[in-house]
């Protein structure tokens, strides 16, 4: 018995950890333009280490994880490696792509004596290669961890969220003068910490249907709310929230939503705004078949009907001039789309090397755009553009997984928090997969962050999930079954420029 409760407390100190790295890593992530700058980047980096090196050392979070799952996460991470393996020069010059390159070599007289990477820049591909490092490890800890953490750390991210939003309206509020534009090129621009309204806008559609869930919960719950156990202050802390009453979790929640979605209407962003859009519709589907179809779509009406009200009051011209025909027909995208698709077939299937876009598409470029362009604008197009059919291959595994997680996810018939939690994060998953088709918000390491935490909760293993609630009154068990019970887990009551195409 003595040792069962040990156990529990090492774990239970091991979760602790693992959410204090975690949230730190959540915080950090966008206040330094997005960690879209070199400084920040290997400040994330170091921080996903100490996360890192504690999976392995406690392996268990490999329980959680498919085989199909694991293969596709351990392609994703080798493949840029293969990519930096050298290979003698006669080979690589008959690789796909490598015509102009080798006749450049040349013309510079060397010879074809010297060893040469997949990569055409083996230093950015290694860069970025690091850059994976954050992400993997907040996916990896996130599906690991015990439900009331992983609740606490979607807190953290719903917070960093609202942050965001307010402090996207102050700057549209304050206009060009105020003192809350924390980069030197966002003047006249809603843009947060970021660099580039379209990535606030990617982080505020993401949380948007996980702050309509945790809403949704609130209103569909019996009343009265459990008090949270455990004396250890981080839990105390971090369970103010499900200690609140219920009146006062659903107003919390409800100011929440509104103001994640003003954040997301002054942003501005036309990708942005739709996918908005389509995560309340979503939302008040998937979540109407448990609150009553009526009674969900009638709470999502309420408050777009609000949030529309309050975006009047404040002013909507600016964000509707966004929507017109002159400045939707003067958008280049759609000529960076098929000359990055020319260069996409030209070097598959080995990939130019991952980070090399902006390397490689100015010999594609049309001189139509006269402008630098540093990304495809679709991260589908880039990522296979750089990583060549592995990169194919691990997008594909992905959307065939994250398709065969729904079935058993709506399949329950009781939700509790974390269920609405998970719905929620498929949604979010799901509209930035759509945004992706239309700018990079996968490249900003802000953003995948937490597009890796929304994965991470979407195919966490909810052992309870579609039982029965367990708050009812049941029947004291004897001491021999009392320690089975881990103290974390007690059931709690779910009651830089005007350049469009580059930073």
């Amino acid at each position: 018995m003595k040792s069962l409760y040990t156990r529990a407390s090492q774990k239970s100190a091991v979760d602790a950890l693992f959410f204090l790295l975690l949230s730190t890593l959540l915080v950090f992530a966008p206040l330094i333009s997005g960690g879209d700058y070199p400084l920040p980047l290997m400040v994330m980096e170091l921080m996903a280490l100490p996360l890192l090196a504690s999976l392995l050392w406690q392996p268990s979070f490999l329980k959680h994880l498919p085989r199909p799952f694991l293969f596709a996460l351990g392609l994703l991470v080798l493949f840029p490696a293969l990519q930096l393996l050298p290979m003698p020069e006669a080979i690589w010059q008959n690789l796909p792509g490598r015509e102009v390159y080798h006749a450049a070599i040349a013309g510079f007289g060397s010879g074809a004596t010297g060893w040469r990477p997949v990569s055409l820049v083996p230093a950015i591909t290694e860069t970025t290669w690091l850059a994976m490092l954050p992400p993997l490890a907040v996916l990896l800890v996130t599906i690991g961890l015990q439900e009331q953490s992983l609740k606490r750390v979607v807190y953290v991210f719903l917070g960093m969220a609202a942050f965001q939003a307010v402090l996207a309206l102050v700057q549209f509020g304050g206009g060009s003068q105020t003192a809350f534009r924390l980069n030197p090129g966002d003047i006249g621009l809603v843009v947060g910490t970021y660099v580039n309204r379209n990535h606030l806008a990617g982080l505020l559609e993401m949380a948007l249907p996980i702050a309509l869930g945790l809403l949704a919960a609130r209103v569909g719950q019996g009343g009265g709310s459990a008090r949270y156990a455990g004396r250890n202050w981080l839990r105390r802390i971090s369970g103010f929230i499900t200690r609140l009453p219920k009146p006062n979790q659903t107003m919390l929640f409800s100011s929440l939503f509104i103001a994640i979605m003003l954040g997301l209407i002054f942003s501005r962003s036309r990708s942005g705004i739709m996918m908005g859009m389509i995560g309340i519709l979503l939302s008040a589907i998937l979540y109407g078949r448990h609150l009553g179809g009526a009674r969900s779509k009638s709470l999502a009406t309420v408050f777009a009907v609000i949030g529309l009200a309050l975006a009047a009051i404040i002013g909507l011209a600016p964000v509707m001039e966004r929507f017109s025909a002159e400045d939707a027909l003067s958008d280049a995208r759609w000529s960076i789309y098929s000359t990055s698709m020319k260069a996409l077939w030209e070097f598959f299937p080995f990939g130019s090397g991952l980070g090399t876009f902006p390397g490689v598409y100015w010999r594609f470029e049309p001189e139509s755009i006269g402008q630098f362009v540093n990304h495809a604008h679709n991260d589908y197009i880039e990522f296979v553009l750089e990583g060549g059919l592995p990169a194919l291959v691990v997008i594909i595994m992905f959307v065939v997984m994250y398709a065969m997680r729904w079935p058993s996810l709506l399949r329950g018939s009781h939700w509790g928090t974390l269920a609405f939690m998970q719905v929620g994060a498929g949604i979010g998953l799901f509209v930035m997969a759509l945004h992706s088709l239309t700018d990079f918000n996968l490249h900003i390491p802000a953003n995948a962050i937490y597009f890796a935490l929304l994965a991470g909760v979407f195919f966490h293993r909810n052992e309870h999930h579609g039982r029965a609630p367990r708050n009812a009154r049941q029947e004291p068990k004897s001491r021999t079954e009392i320690p089975t019970i881990s103290p974390v887990t007690l059931p709690v009551a779910s009651p830089k420029g005007n350049n469009p195409f580059a930073d």
